[in-house]
């Protein structure tokens, strides 16, 4: 059998140079009959689908190179130009992505009919596993309806019963993690954070005394970063070279030590689990209530759901609040308002319940700006097209399309939004006490406002990361001062990559314990 080192004629020379270090791959068979095969393939089905599709393509004096460049290091301002053309009736135009396919960003008008379309018609895991070429790295690649079930069914209504759990744990991943800033302290704020939402999530998930394994916490840390580079590291080749290069990745490697260890560490405790007598009242003891007989007694595939939710649950959560701590930072006057309002609902329900939550209005509200103005991606709601699909306007969609709904431009635009430039940490606050009380909370999915998602697919566990970050920030609130590192450079820049928007996470703001 021919060397992969011997094929030059038909493997782009990037591959040859970062494969030629591998000796796994000194006699792979066929592999350049694999690689013509497949790539023959992937060009005719894009060529197929791009010829049925009728929308115009962004950037499209580029050529694919620089319309791929252009995605990575400014999608925003396509983004920016397609939604001025909605506006002008645009319906939908095609973005090249940073691996040279392609995702259809539809204008919002069309979130109403497309929301109301089933899984059959309009995958939302398809089509996160696709973009981020999840098969390969464990991102949305199986379909657990006992989890969802579980976090309708028993996380959400156990609100109630769960807050003194959840607000005592935060209390002591904030003693493990926080300094004893007795003055101005730096402080990176993405890295405490981090530690302290995965603390108090694997409460909820795991219950004690794991919740509070460095080893356990630190795996499931793990995961998620090491998910997303093995994503970045696969995704920079074409999709018909992912099935031959995805092994050999250095990235992919380590994501697969890490989730191997991580399983290894966590089959135990859910065979544990399954085999006692014993109540407990966490998201491992709810899933093993419902399982089926089969998925009971399925401890790897449990154990697997673990991680799963660590990747739901922590680094968006992380994510979030740490842009809010950046913009209490930045608007200090924000501060002395929510402390009153804090100090009044705490004295009033006698300590952090599920009614707290909601009595704490002011706090919901700048949340909720906070997110607005720095929410996780330019775009929402992606599917995947399971067949074609025309709606009630004529506009057509293909089978095998990726669509996304411009969401973040929504949140700019002044007639959905008066003054959309400004921070107004009452702005929520006044349009719950104009209209519809419920329709403007941090929690809730609506039309104005996308980034929980839509339809059946609307985060299922909103409502806790809600009461979680509210309580994480009222206690950092009433117990810590907190300040611009740099007030001269300001508030730290957001990271855009393609259309996801990130909190820097290696910036530092100054925190001082309050006397």
């Amino acid at each position: 059998m021919e060397s992969i080192r011997n094929i030059p004629t038909v493997l782009p020379g990037n591959l040859q140079a970062k494969m030629a270090g591998y000796r796994d791959l000194q006699n792979i068979p066929m592999v350049s009959l694999a690689a013509v095969v497949l790539a023959i393939s992937y060009f005719v089905l894009i060529s197929f689908q791009r010829g049925r599709l009728q929308a115009p393509l962004a950037a499209a004096h580029l050529n694919q190179k620089e319309r791929e460049k252009k995605f990575l290091g400014d999608a925003m301002s396509l983004v920016k130009d397609g939604y001025a053309k909605f506006k002008n009736g645009l319906g939908m135009y095609r973005m090249t992505t940073s691996d040279g396919s392609e995702t259809v960003i539809l204008s919002p008008k069309y979130l109403a009919e497309l929301k109301n379309l089933g899984d059959d018609a309009l995958s939302f895991n398809t089509a996160v596993e696709k973009a981020l070429a999840g098969k390969y790295c464990g991102i949305a690649d199986k379909d657990v309806p006992v989890a969802v079930h579980v976090i309708k069914a028993d996380l959400t209504p156990g609100l109630s019963r769960l807050m003194p759990a959840i607000s005592e744990e935060i209390d002591l991943a904030l003693e493990r993690v926080m300094k004893p800033c007795e003055d101005w302290t730096p402080v990176i704020a993405y890295s405490m954070l981090v530690d302290v939402v995965a603390q108090v999530s694997a409460r909820v998930f795991v219950g004690e005394p794991l919740c509070r394994n460095p080893r356990w916490l630190q795996l499931s840390k793990d995961y998620t970063l090491k998910a997303f580079q093995a994503s970045r590291a696969i995704k920079q080749w074409k999709p018909w070279m992912r099935p031959l290069v995805h092994r050999f990745l250095p990235e992919m490697r380590e994501l697969y030590q890490v989730k191997a260890e991580a399983i290894d560490f966590m089959k135990p405790v859910t065979q544990g689990r399954s085999e006692a007598d014993t109540t407990r009242d966490d998201f491992t003891e709810w899933m093993k209530q419902k399982s089926s007989p089969e998925f009971s007694k399925a401890y790897g595939e449990q154990a697997y759901v673990q991680i799963q939710l660590a990747m739901a649950a922590i680094h968006t959560t992380t994510m979030s609040v740490t842009h809010m701590i950046y913009d209490l930072a930045q608007h200090p006057e924000c501060v002395e308002p929510l402390r009153e309002e804090l100090d009044s609902v705490l004295a009033e329900t006698g300590g952090y319940q599920k009614e707290t939550m909601a009595k704490l209005k002011k706090l919901d509200s700048f949340m909720k700006e906070s997110q607005r103005c720095n929410p996780p991606g330019l775009t929402s709601f992606k599917r995947y097209c399971k067949y074609d699909i025309t709606l009630s306007d004529g506009t057509f969609l293909p089978k095998g399309t990726i669509i996304e709904i411009d969401s973040s431009q929504l949140y700019f635009d002044p007639d959905h939004f008066p003054s959309p430039e400004t921070f107004d940490p009452s702005r929520f606050l006044r349009l719950r006490s104009e209209g519809d009380k419920n329709s403007h909370q941090f929690a809730t999915s609506n039309g104005d406002y996308l980034h929980w998602g839509q339809g059946r697919h609307a985060c299922p566990g909103r409502f806790f990361a809600s009461n979680e970050i509210k309580t994480i920030l009222s206690k950092l609130l009433l117990n810590y001062d907190v300040r611009l590192a740099d007030k001269e450079a300001g508030r730290p820049k957001n990271f855009v990559f393609g259309t996801q928007i990130n909190p820097n996470p290696m910036a530092e703001v100054l925190f001082k314990r309050r006397a």
